[in-house]
């Protein structure tokens, strides 16, 4: 018989591997080891995901800017006051003069809230008085208004809620903090609700102005909330895209004509600047369109949660505006910021 075939040696293999000395890396760690930025392709995200994409350098812009005019407009709202409280007698010349510390200002922005109150009170007392059909004290004849300040109104506000004026504060303060910290990522969550609304309110309105049947009215608001719903990010995104070449439009051609009529006389020259700022300001706001207006929904959510902060507590602290205004810009840009990552990678 002849002998059984003996079985071959498997041939080696290792010199035909072709990942054979290949080291496996992440795309963040070929980025670090070779110095280079890769560039992402973000046209295949949905629509949503355009609400929430700021990069952290608007946010930085937004701060800086807005911050400082927060300053600015705070030190134009304490002259008001200084001057409204001098010329009751409440605040000397000399005391004017060292207003300029941010301490001192502090102290004597609590010294005039305390005389608002006292003047208030006594106005009050006095009112009830005079209801009663009795005689004002002698020294309560000639008692003045209010300076028309906004500590005057802060204070009109703390008189009219009463006893349940701490339990509006609390919840102010809950409504505040979370639309300043949270403001971009509540507008993503709730924009479908927001456009289903406002079509379906439309459609409401014309409907019933039209005098249709009830079946026609509610079956038309349905259609339109249910249209809002569906195209609500869409519509938010060609709004913004639309409204900011709008805006660029109007404001390159105000400042290219303007500042070349000013600075030369000249009226062809400036209408050529005219277009040519026009087709510019245009060609920025549609390339910025996005972080243009994410930004300017983190400063306006910041800043109407720092207005109404200051409304319920007063100034907490020295420089309540601008740092108040500055930590929920923080906050809501850097929770948007982990929000989209998470959300949409």
């Amino acid at each position: 018989m002849p002998a059984p075939e003996q079985p071959q040696p498997r041939p080696d293999r290792e010199g035909t591997d072709p990942y054979a000395g290949v080291d496996a890396r992440t795309i963040s760690q070929i980025e670090n080891d070779e110095n280079v930025r890769i560039e992402r392709d973000t046209s295949s995200l949905p629509v949503a995901a355009q609400l929430t994409r700021l990069p952290l350098k608007w946010i930085a812009i937004t701060l800086l800017v807005c911050a400082g005019v927060a300053h600015l407009a705070q030190r134009v709202e304490n002259r008001h006051l200084l001057d409204a409280a001098q010329k009751q007698g409440w605040v000397s010349e000399e005391q004017r003069e060292q207003a300029d510390d941010a301490q001192e200002l502090y102290r004597q922005r609590e010294d005039i809230q305390r005389r608002l109150s006292e003047l208030k009170e006594r106005r009050r007392k006095l009112q009830e008085t005079m209801d009663r059909g009795g005689e004002p004290p002698p020294e309560e004849k000639d008692l003045t208004d209010a300076p028309l300040t906004l500590e005057a109104l802060r204070a009109e506000i703390r008189e009219r809620a009463g006893d349940s004026f701490d339990n509006y504060r609390r919840l102010g303060t809950a409504v505040a903090l979370a639309f300043g910290g949270l403001g971009l990522i509540l507008l993503a969550l709730f924009v479908r609700v927001l456009w289903a609304a406002i079509l379906g309110g439309a459609a409401f309105g014309a409907t019933f102005l039209m005098g249709l049947e009830p079946w026609i009215m509610w079956s038309a608001t349905g259609a339109g909330a249910l249209l809002g719903a569906w195209l609500g990010p869409r519509l938010l995104v060609a709004g913004m895209y639309s409204n900011a070449t709008l805006a660029g439009l109007v404001l390159g051609a105000v400042a290219g004509g303007g500042g070349v009529y000013l600075g030369t006389g000249h009226e062809l020259g400036a209408l050529l600047a005219t277009g040519a700022g026009a087709i510019g300001g245009a060609v920025l706001g549609f390339k910025f369109a996005r972080p243009l207006f994410l930004s300017s929904v983190l400063a306006n959510c910041a800043g109407t949660a720092t207005s109404l902060l200051w409304l319920l507590w007063g100034d907490l602290f020295p420089h309540f505006w601008p740092l108040t205004f500055a930590g929920l810009v923080v906050v809501d840009g850097v929770a948007t910021r982990l929000y989209h990552r998470l959300r949409w990678g």
